[in-house]
Formats: C-alpha cells, structure tokens, sequence
C-alpha cells in the first residue's frame, strides 16, 4: 500500500470512525452487557468511556492500514501512537473548555466535539506520517506506548482506578461497571 493511499484512507475515514465510535457508546446495552463487549463499548457515561470509544476504532483502523502496508513505513507506529495519546487529552481538553463556558453538557456539541477530535487525531496521524523520519528507538518507544495505551484500556475497564475525575461515570458517582444501571441496579437514580 503505497503511502498516499493510507494517507486518503486515514482522512476518508474521519466520518466513519466519528460513526462507529458513536455506535459503541450504545453497543454494551444493545449486546445486553456482553462482558467481551465491555472492553470496547461504552459502560457508563464517563470520560473514560467516551474517549475508550474513540480511540478503539482509530486503532483498529491504523492495524488494519499497518497490516495492509503501513509496516513498510517506519514512521507509521510513531505515526500511531501519537494521535492515540493526543485523543483522550483532546477530547477532555475541549469538553472542559466548553463546559467551563456552558457549565453543562450539550449533546449536539458533545458529538460535534467527538468528530473534531477523530478528525484532529487523523489529521496528526497524516502529518507525522509524513513528515517523521522514526528511528529505531523511536519505533521501539512507540511499540512500549501502544502496548501500556492498550493495556490501560483493557484495565481500566474492568477496574477502573478510583480517583481521578475521568473515570467516574457523573451521573451516579460511580466507577466501571458498578456505574451501569443495569449491572448494578443501586446505582439508577
């Protein structure tokens, strides 16, 4: 796969992955809590949640584009890495921003945001892609980041850390599972 077609696919998917990433916000109820489901798919309204649905359909993209070619690349993990990280502190940065000026959430502007900040981690991916010249530890540091961001995704929702603001689901004050109506029916207010 030659590099300008990974860089039309990457931006061509922009509205697609906005759509799928907003379709796993409703997927664990729809699949009745089908607990391999949980690890994609939104369980509460957390911020966690919200940026975990984002980010997995960008990295199963990029795994896709990199098995189809994008190996041959060598700065197409770093490529990676650095818009997946740039997602969840975009995503939080923005909807603070605005809610500090709304003190509230708007759905419209909610899902707007959420496309803004695939399109921005798309676009970084195209950028860094083009324009980095990845070492070999470059590379090596992109793969140890890639794995710990997977990790922490695949950990954090079975047991989410209690503390920071993130991942405590604002509705109920709760984390993780135990912040879903359904999984845990003390928890519905």
């Amino acid at each position: 796969m030659t590099l300008e077609t990974i860089v039309s696919l990457s931006l061509w998917m922009i509205v697609p992955l906005g759509v799928l990433g907003s379709l796993l916000h409703f997927l664990f109820d729809w699949t009745k809590h089908n607990r391999l489901v949980m690890l994609f798919a939104a369980v509460n309204e957390s911020y966690w949640e919200h940026i975990k649905i984002a980010v997995w359909p960008v990295l199963f993209l990029q795994t896709i584009l990199f098995v189809a070619g994008g190996h041959e690349y060598p700065a197409f993990l770093p490529a990676a890495a650095i818009p997946l990280y740039a997602l969840p502190i975009s995503m939080v940065g923005l909807v603070f921003a605005y809610k500090m000026i709304t003190k509230r959430n708007i759905l419209w502007l909610d899902i707007g945001l959420f496309f803004v900040v695939i399109a921005l981690g798309q676009t970084l991916f195209v950028l860094v892609l083009q324009e980095l010249a990845a070492s070999a530890v470059t590379i090596g540091l992109s793969v140890v980041f890639l794995v710990g961001l997977v990790a922490a995704f695949l950990r954090y929702t079975v047991r989410p850390p209690a503390g920071p603001d993130v991942f405590i689901d604002p509705i109920n004050k709760k984390y993780g599972l135990k912040a879903h109506p359904d999984i845990d029916p003390g928890s519905a207010q």
